[in-house]
């Protein structure tokens, strides 16, 4: 039997945070599976989590210390999961729900640190461009907070983000998810077409977007397109700009346009922390897109605490990440990973944003952010490390990577010999962790496992709490087959609903309309 390209030594993965988990599952949530010192039973901690949802969310919940009301008697919710059976509702506000009665703030529980350690540092194809501490950021959101508010954002209300992959899209992410409004993003390489199919369907009241953006070595204005969207849509009131291509970009032909630091010195001065609305479990909080490729994209909304609580578990659990990590993801605003990315700040670690072409100004440059940032947690896609393979690039001689331990590669499984290409020519001692999700459950269906072994052309494991499976034409699992991805329970992390889909027909046909009761994802 061919041995497995990379294994945790014991004591390595005594120090995961999966482990401690397991250890806490155990005396906390009843969880009846043998813990030993530097081993992981993954599969009967996968069995336990499928089996008893309403023991391992709680656990999940609890050991990532899940900020909420809290009651005289100390419990967050009343029930941990309604309507479990009810996995294809009639109408998606009829079937599962999560956590009801809990109450809790999405941005809250990403800005529970507020310290002098780095929490977003934001670079693009010259270089850094700006870094944000955990108290600098909560001062920032605080200031955008104010003025949202001062544009009457409130609860349920969307704002949308036509945005670069910069700092100033992370706070005002955070400063309308603090207000217990919607955040919806597409990125600015997108033409007029494709942003009024998308944010014309969901009415924002404010439109956050950038003068323009850097790629490839050009410089690419976007006020021409922003004049058109601004026009088209009319409930928008105000157009926030950030100068990305000149300090003071000409508004003048869009009179309800005014400038990022303009917008915010209208604001006033106020306190250095935001406040935080605390709304139910699964309030809304992002909306997310389809491809559109078929009609209209489908306007996907997805609700804060189960983003929140399947993030946490992703990066906690499944990622190991901490304080001393340093994450990075190449994506744009208009991918679901961006969603991901941020969400690490739960976990005190470091985001490093990217802005602009993965090879510009030359084909290494990745792995110059990586070496100069630190970076412990890399993300990126099977076609990138294709296309590097392709170049002859080769890391593991020309950077140092000491920092490195983690690959994340999604957007297509990755093949064998992209396994080789890693451990070959980018670094030995690491865990290559090709995962899979989708913007439809804004998370992961397959994931990593830094307490498990890699093997050559292998997803690591199912996630926790993600009751996958492959079916064959007739419904029925099938295994060592190609089949159709489903998931046959449910999980935190389903779309609350569809925008504008008032009887569900649209939620039920992208899901439920090949078996009754079984999520089916198109994979």
């Amino acid at each position: 039997m061919p041995a497995p390209l990379w294994e945790p030594t014991a004591a390595q993965v005594a120090r995961t945070r999966l482990h401690a988990f397991a250890t806490f599952a155990r005396e906390h949530a009843a969880y009846p599976g043998r813990i030993e010192p530097g081993r992981v039973d993954y599969d009967a901690l996968y069995r336990w989590s499928v089996a008893h949802p309403e023991r391992f969310w709680p656990a999940v919940w609890r050991f990532c210390d899940v900020t909420a009301d809290a009651r005289d008697d100390g419990s967050a919710w009343d029930e941990v999961l309604v309507g479990g059976d009810r996995m294809a509702p009639p109408h998606p506000m009829a079937g599962p729900r999560w956590f009801t009665g809990a109450r809790l703030n999405f941005a809250e529980n990403l800005l529970r640190f507020r310290d002098d350690r780095q929490a977003i540092v934001s670079r693009d194809e010259r270089g850094r461009l700006r870094s944000l501490t955990y108290a600098q950021l909560a001062a920032e959101v605080a200031r955008a907070q104010r003025a949202l508010a001062a544009e009457g954002v409130g609860v349920g209300d969307r704002v949308a983000g036509f945005m670069p992959n910069v700092a100033e899209t992370v706070v005002a992410m955070l400063a309308t998810a603090s207000l217990g409004a919607i955040w919806s993003s597409c990125s600015p390489d997108f033409g007029v077409p494709g942003v009024l199919d998308r944010f014309g369907q969901i009415e924002p009241t404010v439109l956050i977007c950038a003068d323009g953006y850097r790629y490839a070595g050009k410089s690419i204005d976007s006020l021409a397109r922003v004049r058109q969207v601004a026009v088209e849509i009319e409930s928008i009131r105000r157009v926030v700009v950030v100068p990305m291509l000149r300090d003071d970009p000409d508004l003048s032909a869009l009179p309800i346009a005014i400038t990022w630091g303009d917008w915010l010195d209208a604001a006033g001065d106020g306190p250095d922390a935001p406040a935080f609305v605390r709304l139910p479990f699964d309030h809304p909080l992002y909306i997310m897109y389809s491809s559109g490729t078929t009609g209209l994209p489908k306007c996907m909304v997805h609700g804060a605490g189960g983003t929140l609580l399947q993030h946490l578990k992703e990066h906690v659990l499944h990622t190991d990440l901490g304080r001393d990590d340093r994450i990075f993801y190449f994506t744009t605003c208009g991918w679901m990973m961006w969603n991901w990315l941020v969400s690490a700040l739960a976990t005190g670690a470091t985001v490093v944003l990217y802005d602009g072409s993965a090879l510009s100004p030359h084909t290494g440059a990745l792995w110059d952010l990586a070496d100069e940032e630190g970076v412990t947690v890399f993300g990126t896609s099977a076609r990138y490390l294709a296309l590097i393979e392709k170049e002859g690039l080769e890391p593991a001689r020309t950077h140092n990577l000491h920092a490195l331990r983690m690959i994340l590669s999604t957007g297509s499984p990755l093949a064998p010999p992209g396994y080789d290409y890693v451990y070959e020519h980018v670094k030995r001692d690491l865990c290559l962790s090709s995962i899979s999700g989708g913007t439809d459950i804004i998370s992961c269906f397959a994931l990593g496992n830094p307490a498990g072994p890699v093997w050559r052309g292998e997803l690591q494991v199912r996630g926790l709490g993600m009751k996958v499976e492959v079916f064959g034409p007739d419904g029925t699992p099938v295994e060592g087959e190609p089949g159709e991805l489903v998931c046959t329970a449910p999980f935190p992390s389903m779309p609350v609903r569809f925008w504008n889909d008032p009887d569900g027909a649209l939620y039920r046909g992208a899901y439920f309309a090949w078996w009754p009761g079984v999520w089916r994802h198109g994979d």
